[in-house]
């Protein structure tokens, strides 16, 4: 009965987790696109719904077995997270809690950096009122995936800037203006899919990393546990992605069809990138970089410096929040 009621906890953990990669993350894919008046609102959900699937089965394993076996180990190849199942579901929780609290902000946070923060509290919960289990965090691979964080949003900034000036002079010589917003509309629609693909694999991979652990790799069928997330990912896709939406998409700079691609394409490159060395890195951030980037093209004045700011508190404050509360959880459900 305790086994199962751990089960329920975790996949509760796991639903608010993934949920919030929808109601937060679907910015990330379709936000430029939606700002620049590109895609409506509905034809957007539905290319984040089913590309982000297609990423999360594809891909998302290289990000959740980081995540699950990578950050946090144990005496003789035992994974702790699997021995200590409170720890787990803190983990899940305090991750999906803050990143529900933040979407309610209306800010872009990544759902990924949330949980790596997660999972290294509830390793440093294990670690220090478990000693038999020999838990340790690996500091290593953490330094490894607080480099990528660093990297990422100016990588995809660069990206951006480089796309947006290469292909703007030949792009601005087709006289065809009806040709021109065909083109460009079909040019945005591909790199929202890509992005969309990439947060699969990079965000939903990541949120699965706890359940991972928890399973030890075995248990159900992860296919079944990917339907459950992607029915979670819809839901939260469905009912409160707008707001961070409008945020991605407009409140940053303004974007038209041309800026919109370049940024979608440069922050699609920099997380697949990532993903394929299984390094979770934040779509957020990169999306929120790469559309500065695209931004810097017209002009510093075009990028509102206000609004990154408070972007960049939220980023830096959601993997120390969600570490601390995933330890003071974890050891709240200890003790009870």
């Amino acid at each position: 009965m305790i086994e199962l009621i751990a089960v329920v906890a975790l996949l509760a953990g796991f639903y608010l987790v993934v949920w919030n990669v929808g109601a937060n993350g679907s910015a990330n894919c379709v936000g430029a696109a939606v700002g620049g008046r590109i895609l409506s609102y509905r034809r957007a959900i539905v290319i984040v719904i089913l590309f982000v699937l297609l990423g999360a089965v594809l891909e998302g394993w290289k990000n959740m077995k980081t995540v699950g076996e990578g950050i946090v180990i144990g005496a003789g190849g035992v994974n702790p997270l699997s021995k200590i199942p409170q720890a787990a579901i803190a983990a899940l929780l305090a991750a999906g809690i803050w990143v529900t609290i933040v979407t309610v902000k209306g800010l872009p946070v990544s759902t990924s950096q949330a949980t790596v923060g997660a999972v290294v509290g509830a390793g440093l919960l294990i670690s220090y009122t478990q000693a038999g289990i020999g838990a340790s965090v690996q500091f290593g691979v953490l330094g490894t995936i607080v480099v990528a964080w660093v990297l990422s949003p100016f990588i995809a900034a660069l990206l951006a800037f480089i796309l947006l000036k290469a292909l703007g002079p030949p792009l601005r010589k087709i006289k065809n203006i009806v040709l021109l917003n065909q083109v460009l509309t079909i040019l945005v629609i591909v790199a929202s899919a890509f992005v969309a693909y990439a947060l699969g694999a990079n965000d939903v991979g990541a949120s699965t990393g706890a359940v991972y652990a928890f399973f030890e790799g075995g248990g159900p069928d992860f296919r079944l546990i990917g339907l459950f997330g992607g029915i979670a990912l819809a839901v939260g896709v469905l009912t409160y992605s707008r707001k961070v939406m409008h945020t991605v998409g407009t409140g940053i700079t303004r974007l038209d069809a041309l800026t919109a691609f370049a940024a979608q394409l440069g922050a699609a490159l920099t997380v697949w990138s990532f993903v394929q060395f299984g390094i979770p890195v934040s779509t957020t951030q990169a999306i929120v970089g790469a559309v500065a980037g695209a931004g810097l093209v017209k002009g510093a004045a075009a990028v509102s410096r206000r609004k990154l700011g408070h972007i960049g508190i939220a980023w830096v404050l959601t993997p120390a929040v969600t570490c601390t509360f995933s330890f003071l959880l974890g050891w709240l459900f200890l003790v009870v």
